[in-house]
């Protein structure tokens, strides 16, 4: 047992001689803002004198709570997911790894190990996810004329955009059903929580400068008319369905 504690702890002495100039990350930058879901982590070290062989490294990351810095996130939060093992310096963040969400920031951190003891751990870098807009084409123009025209909302969701050039500030949103009987749709903004929203509320998100998502699954299969007023009256409308 003795000889095996000493031979560990040489061990780390020298592998901590490797990493004299640290492990050196590249990307992600710290604090970038990603629109995507599988974003591609690089870093680098100086050649080991003893090779590189022996040397292998553990990436960790983490959600970070508001305010909390990278660091600390990495040091005392439950990882979001950890990978060991890593040989180069490059990792794809996996597909079947739990997904990354909008809006959330993200602290990284690599742990340099040598025969599979850590030596040395890199800086703990952080990143955010925000939503890209989504692409044009699924963006249909509200028209400030009566159209016959009728779109099929998809998955639950109606993408659309208005020819504003003033701020939307003050907009409100209406849904009329077959009936005629209306409903107004609340307007949050895309990083709102959405656990503060009822499931049984119709909510606009902002996704973008002029662009919208409406989401209607709380309201049931049947044709309806949107009808959005911008803050000096003037009218938009378009007719869609729900399957």
């Amino acid at each position: 047992m003795i000889k095996t504690s000493l031979f560990l702890f040489i061990l780390i002495l020298s592998g901590l001689s490797y990493g004299q100039t640290g492990i050196l990350l590249v990307s992600l930058p710290d604090k970038d803002t990603i629109d995507h879901k599988h974003p591609v982590f690089n870093w680098y070290y100086a050649p080991a004198p003893q090779g590189r062989d022996v040397i292998r490294y553990n990436y960790v990351l983490t959600e970070l709570k508001k305010n909390q810095s990278a660091l600390s996130g990495v040091t005392v939060n439950q990882p979001l997911m950890r990978i060991n093992g890593v040989a180069g310096f490059q990792l794809v963040y996996p597909y079947d790894a739990p997904e990354l969400e909008f809006g959330k920031r993200y602290g990284w951190q690599l742990e340099k190990t040598v025969n599979n003891v850590i030596v040395e751990k890199s800086e703990a870098w952080e990143f955010i996810l925000y939503k890209p807009i989504v692409e044009p084409y699924k963006y249909v123009t509200l028209s400030t004329q009566p159209d016959a025209t009728q779109y099929e909302a998809t998955g639950g969701k109606l993408f659309f955009t208005l020819k504003e050039r003033y701020n939307t500030t003050g907009t409100k949103c209406y849904i009329y059903d077959s009936r005629n009987k209306v409903t107004q749709a609340r307007i949050a903004e895309d990083t709102e929580d959405a656990t503060l929203q009822s499931t049984d509320e119709v909510v606009v998100s902002k996704t973008g400068s002029n662009f919208y998502e409406l989401d209607v699954r709380s309201l049931a299969q049947g044709n309806y008319r949107l009808l959005v007023m911008n803050a000096k009256g003037q009218k938009y409308q378009l007719n869609f369905l729900i399957k």
